[in-house]
């Protein structure tokens, strides 16, 4: 067992590097508990996750992921998944441009809504607190950016929802970035 930690560890702290600052430890913990007690990874499908409260059950591998033949490796170095909810990890976009940092958001958004309650659906607000995070807020050309990009996201209500197309990107970024 130490000889197979030893030899991830380092694998381990690269991953959790690519996290935003303020997951980093969590997913380093998260990564190293899956490597060493694998029966208690977040990832899977009949197992057990300790959840505040108690144990709730883990889902089951994601259709998206499936579908879009995403491995557990590479969506989880986009994707942090606590048991209940999935957060958004990846430090680096890999692009300057704003709208581009900005629909890479609101389709990787649309993927966390689609695990989350079965809707790809984006709330503007959402998007636009993600989108600060990230330094990639341009409040008088956001709308502009969002309309250009009709093709990956439909209007719905004060927000938006991936289209077939738009589920198609997301899952190419999603492997983009895992990389």
């Amino acid at each position: 067992m130490f000889n197979k930690v030893k030899e991830c560890l380092s694998e381990i702290i690269a991953i959790a590097d690519k996290c935003p600052e303020k997951y980093q430890v969590k997913c380093f913990e998260v990564l190293l508990n899956a490597l060493v007690r694998p029966e208690i990874s977040p990832i899977g499908d009949a197992r057990k996750v300790p959840v505040a409260g108690g144990e709730a059950p883990a889902p089951a591998k994601p259709d998206f992921f499936s579908k879009y033949s995403i491995t557990e490796e590479e969506w989880s170095r986009v994707f942090y998944f606590d048991g209940n909810s999935y957060s958004i990890i990846v430090k680096d976009l890999r692009d300057k441009p704003i709208a581009k940092k900005q629909i890479k958001l609101a389709l990787l958004l649309g993927v966390k809504g689609l695990l989350e309650s079965g809707e790809p659906a984006i709330s503007k607000d959402s998007l636009v607190e993600l989108c600060k995070e990230y330094s990639a807020y341009d409040s008088p050309n956001f709308a502009t950016h969002m309309k250009n990009a009709k093709n990956l996201l439909s209007t719905k209500g004060n927000g938006w929802a991936l289209t077939v197309p738009g589920k198609e990107e997301a899952a190419k970024i999603i492997k983009e970035l895992a990389q």
